[in-house]
């Protein structure tokens, strides 16, 4: 169980840090100037957040099971 909490702690750091990143690239591209194309933002910013953000919160349920 502690390889688990570690691994949480290091994911919940991660999606911390992406989540802010697709924050800030949604806000810059909406309200100050357009600097991604629509789709390479999405794939680069937003599918990666969605998936690690699904990642952690299958870590904390299996975490909640041991």
């Amino acid at each position: 169980m502690p390889r688990i909490v570690g691994e949480l702690k290091t994911w919940r750091v991660a999606t911390f840090v992406v989540g802010m990143l697709a924050v800030a690239v949604f806000c810059i591209q909406r309200f100050v100037t357009q600097i991604f194309d629509t789709s390479f933002e999405i794939c680069i910013f937003y599918v990666p957040a969605v998936m690690i953000i699904i990642y952690v919160s299958h870590l904390s349920r299996k975490k909640g099971r041991l």
